[in-house]
């Protein structure tokens, strides 16, 4: 949900809690990203699973909720530190010489021959003050300060300052920053009036370093010899009409003389209890206790108070902290939970499923903060080695539209090989200024409730990752298309994260293919490296160039993560960049791992479930993660030329949703994937790692495109991007307008919030293609306060309109379950409205909006765009023109159809070929009953069970063998056969190491 931002015109590193892969920037993720491996042939008993954690009356032995107050979880404030690592040391110095120095000597060294031990760590800030009371308090003071000082720290990101602190201020003011690697004679002036003096008498100096989460000697990412050495430092103060103060300090004795050792300010620790708190979700509230963040300037007494500006819904309006609290506005809250250090309960069990519900709000709009939530976990081979362990994560932040939602994350490659204990770890974390979000209109959100933490038994090594680390469709790489040098048209096999700092200004997508792999069972190794096995429905017009194997398999190697020392947790895998993926090629991969317990060897695959593995016959027969396109299907016509598809199908929301839709109408008009339409698919785009079309291609490669279909689903943020390094590298806007600098281009643009994220988070690039190549004016970023607040409006097509002809009305669905937020957009001069949203009774004529808008651009290039996804056009059934294809199939054949496109009739299906492990319930919301169907890959074991919103069983419905896809209904009623209460429940389906979740609303 994005706040109802009226615009009168469309203008307009790292401070990381948990540990990831050392030097990883962290992503902002929608949800959880992890694609997790497993064992598909694994048969589990009936009543297999502990839950470790759960809610109040579960039976579980730690509870996950907060009805009768903390059960053992403690607070944490981040960035409050009570350590300091200021020391008077010879270290690196000659014999006999001495001086502070900023760094541990604990930490061993990361390469014997380049780097000695030593260094410095995550999340260090560190403070070394000298405060002297001055000769006459009422006078102004000048301090003149000069020292020796040496630095080494990674560049960018961790400083060492020299700063004053003034009476009554938080935080500090930064008189000079030294990053990188150097030396210098300090001389530096600070004035200090009376009202300024600390306690009224004192002046107050003091240098002071602080690093972020990673790149450092703890991860071996960044090696130094310390963050920073001063000596002989001589400070003298000033004041007229008084004798000057002078402080000499070397260090030859030993002690820090007139130097102390201080600690600094936290933000605040904010964590509480709260019941009753209010929301904005129109599906679900939650009024019992829940752990959240406000600053109410009681909890933390100081701030003030969190502020609300747009979002006041929050207990007398407060928020989370937005400006630093107790520590200064150059600070930014880091505040977590965490849990009992919980005793493993079985050790034969190595599977881990932590689950929670999140209030979630952060909108991301230009004026966010960046409020995200995290979570954490660790593990060891006792409580007390569990407490002292890193926090393991994913490395991401998340965030969400204004809502309640269950997070389903399975760590159990992030345990600890023969654990005993085992803690999680909840929070919250200012961290938008990393991408340029720095503003003030925050939430109370996030709100955490019901906690769960499941153990089951698992077979074979934890394997995971997430899409970006893994292989994104790509052009070939000269990118310019010449049909007379096929030979020089590889594709190469590349990852889809870029893996530039933004300082380096480039796109550069990583080489490889990188996994996480670890062996979870107690004394398990690795049984051999890991291999990768792919498998490819060659193009044969490239046959006679392609020099490796079209199927095979090749083994992994350690990955580095930048250290120059292999991380044998993580392993990469490569196929060549040149003659094995030509354009027309699409390929399937896995990866297969072993372990081996004296002997006992079980193995696991990535992705868990390899049904549909070598099936091309329809772009979902296997998981869409693991298929590599290679663009554009380039054909021998058998005339001696060349055909290519003439629609390119760009998936910027991947398979977060809408596939089956687009997949389905498509199929329904009868086109056909590789020979009719071609799949650009972007891996993880909620993430903005420069892997849209504009990473691949400037727009050359688009050449023989005439039409193209893009959706970016319910994405606010990283949709069409303009190529800023800072968020995303890739320029898509850049490509798409060279590829329409022809002319005769179509364009068919759909997508809840894309108008809105391009006019205001794409600078003026997204700003002029909103206008100039879409056609509409962005006048609000949630239409429905602007149309009786109607969350799944009747849209009519306007009558005479030259596109949506056959088409009366279909439905904008953005309701229950999960509330859409649609932009509100116009249309422009020059462009034509092509259907618009009725009154809540249906009437046309009420609102200026347009449902749908034609626009031409440059002349001879037409853009048809809608202000949601196809995924959310329904069906009217009580149109007149009701027919048998959904209405969203007919309206995307009159699309293509005004383009000049019309299916193969020979080629239409009526459904989408069930290729993966789906579950779904219809009605939704339901009383008094609702069908569960589920949609399988294999035969196999399946688990369908009923839950309730804190967790707890309500019913399970199938555990046992099944044959084929199926239903089942589910009658409300809970396993003793009594009725339930209304409100939302969730289906859990497993089978093999696929797991689905589902939401329902029994309304009543």
């Amino acid at each position: 949900m994005k706040k109802n931002l009226l615009l009168l015109t469309a203008a307009i590193v790292l401070a990381w809690s948990c540990a990831a892969a050392a030097g990883e920037m962290p992503r902002f993720m929608k949800g959880d990203a992890t694609i997790l491996g497993g064992n598909a042939h694994l048969s589990k008993a009936a009543g297999d699973t502990i839950q470790l954690m759960g809610p109040t009356g579960s039976g579980a032995a730690y509870l996950g909720d907060f009805e009768a107050g903390w059960n053992g979880w403690t607070t944490e404030d981040l960035t409050r530190t009570t350590i300091s690592h200021w020391q008077v040391s010879d270290f690196g110095l000659a014999p006999g010489e001495r001086a502070a120095w900023c760094g541990d000597t604990a930490f061993a060294s990361c390469d014997d021959s380049l780097d000695a031990s030593g260094g410095y760590g995550h999340n260090w800030h560190d403070l070394l003050v000298f405060r002297r009371a001055v000769a006459d308090p009422q006078a102004a003071a000048s301090v003149q300060l000069t020292a020796s000082l040496q630095w080494d720290s990674e560049p960018g990101f961790d400083y060492v300052y020299l700063s004053t602190k003034t009476n009554g201020q938080i935080g500090y003011t930064n008189i000079r920053s030294w990053d990188g690697a150097g030396s210098e004679s300090v001389s530096e002036f600070m004035s200090f009036d009376p009202a300024e003096l600390i306690d009224g008498t004192d002046v107050y100096v003091l240098f002071r370093f602080q690093s972020d989460g990673g790149w450092d000697d703890e991860d071996c990412s960044w090696p130094t010899s310390g963050a920073c050495r001063v000596d002989d430092v001589v400070v003298t103060i000033s004041q007229g009409g008084q004798a000057d103060i002078v402080s000499s300090t070397d260090f030859q004795d030993g002690t820090f003389g007139d130097w102390v050792i201080a600690y600094p300010d936290g933000v605040g620790d904010f964590a509480q209890i709260w019941s009753g708190l209010e929301d904005i979700d129109p599906c679900r509230t939650n009024y019992s206790n829940q752990i959240a963040f406000i600053d109410d300037n009681i909890v933390v007494p100081g701030t003030g108070g969190g502020t609300c500006v747009n979002w006041c819904y929050g207990p007398a309006g407060y928020i989370v902290n937005t400006v630093g609290g107790l520590a200064g506005p150059a600070f930014h809250v880091q505040n977590f939970v965490d849990s009992p250090i919980m005793a493993w309960p079985n050790a034969s069990y190595d599977g881990v499923l932590l689950e929670f519900d999140v209030f979630r709000h952060e909108d991301l709009s230009v004026d966010a903060p960046g409020v995200f939530y995290m979570f954490g976990v660790r593990s060891g081979t006792s409580a007390a080695a569990t407490g002292d362990a890193t926090w393991l994560d994913r490395n991401g932040v998340y965030f969400g539209d204004g809502d309640y939602f269950r997070e389903f994350f399975p760590v159990t490659d992030l345990m600890t090989p023969g654990r005993t204990h085992v803690q999680v770890q909840l929070g919250v974390w200012e961290a938008g200024w990393i991408w340029g979000w720095i503003g003030n209109d925050g939430y109370p959100a996030p709100y955490f409730d019901n906690v769960s933490l499941k153990i089951y038994p698992f077979s074979g090594p934890g394997m995971s990752t997430n899409e970006l680390r893994i292989a994104n469709d790509a052009f070939p790489e000269v990118d310019a298309i010449n049909l007379t040098d096929l030979g020089s048209l590889h594709v190469r096999f590349d990852a889809a994260q870029n893996i530039s700092p933004s300082t380096h200004l480039r796109n550069d997508p990583g080489d490889s293919t990188v996994i996480d792999i670890v062996p979870v069972r107690t004394g398990a190794t690795l049984a051999g490296p890991p291999m990768l096995h792919y498998v490819i429905d060659a193009n044969p017009l490239f046959d006679p160039y392609r020099t490796s194997p079209v199927s095979g398999a090749v083994p992994g190697a350690p990955a580095d993560p930048g250290t120059g020392i292999p991380d044998d947790a993580k392993w990469a895998f490569d196929l060549p960049d040149t003659g094995l993926l030509f354009p027309g090629d699409v390929l399937h991969y896995y990866v297969r791992a072993g372990d081996d317990v004296g002997g006992d060897v079980q193995y696991s695959t990535l992705p868990a479930n390899l049904a549909g593995f070598g099936d091309f016959s329809h772009p979902l027969a296997y998981s869409s993660s693991f298929t590599v396109h290679a663009l554009p299907s380039i054909r021998d016509d058998g005339f001696g030329g060349f055909d290519v598809p003439g629609i390119l199908f760009w998936n910027d929301f991947a398979n977060r949703g809408g596939e089956d839709e687009w997949y389905g109408a498509l199929s329904n008009l009868g086109f056909r994937a590789g020979v009719d339409y071609d799949i650009y698919y972007t891996n993880r785009p909620d993430s903005g790692v420069g892997n849209g079309i504009g990473g691949r291609t400037s727009g050359l490669a688009l050449e023989f495109y005439d039409d193209m279909l893009y959706t970016s689903g319910d994405m606010a943020v990283a949709t069409i991007s303009n190529g800023d390094y800072n968020v995303d590298a890739g320029n898509d806007i850049g490509a798409l307008l060279n590829w329409m600098s022809d002319g005769n281009k179509d364009l068919f643009l759909t997508g809840d919030s894309l108008v809105g994220d391009l006019a205001i988070n794409a600078g003026a690039a997204g700003g002029a293609f909103s206008e100039d190549v879409m056609g509409v004016n962005l006048l609000a970023t949630d239409v429905r306060s602007f149309i009786n607040g109607q969350t799944t409006p009747l849209v009519r097509a306007v009558p005479g309109n030259p596109v949506i002809q056959t088409v009366d009305s279909w439905i904008a669905y953005g309701g229950c379950l999960q509330i859409n937020t649609f932009d509100g957009v116009v249309a422009r001069a020059g462009a034509q409205r092509l259907a618009e949203f009725t009154d809540q009774n249906g009437n046309p004529g009420a609102y200026s909006f347009a449902a749908a808008t034609l626009n031409v651009y440059n002349g001879t290039n037409r853009i048809v765009s809608m202000p949601y996804d196809l995924r959310y056009l329904y069906t009217d059934t009580s149109a007149k023109d009701a027919a048998p294809l959904a209405a969203r199939a007919r309206i995307l054949g009159e699309v293509l159809s005004f383009f000049g496109r019309d299916g193969d009739p020979g080629a239409v299906t009526g459904v989408v070929p069930e290729a993966r492990f789906e579950v779904s319930n219809y009605p939704n919301p339901f009383n008094p009953s609702t069908q569960i169907a589920y949609s399988i890959k294999a035969p196999g074991r399946l688990t369908l069970k009923v839950f309730d919103v804190r967790g707890q069983l309500v019913k399970t419905l199938i555990d046992g063998h099944v044959e084929e896809s199926s239903h089942i209904l589910w009658d409300g009623t809970d396993a003793s056969g009594a009725k339930v209460a209304s409100g939302v429940y969730f289906t859990e389906a497993r089978m093999g190491g696929d797991v689905q979740v589902g939401k329902m609303a029994l309304v009543k």
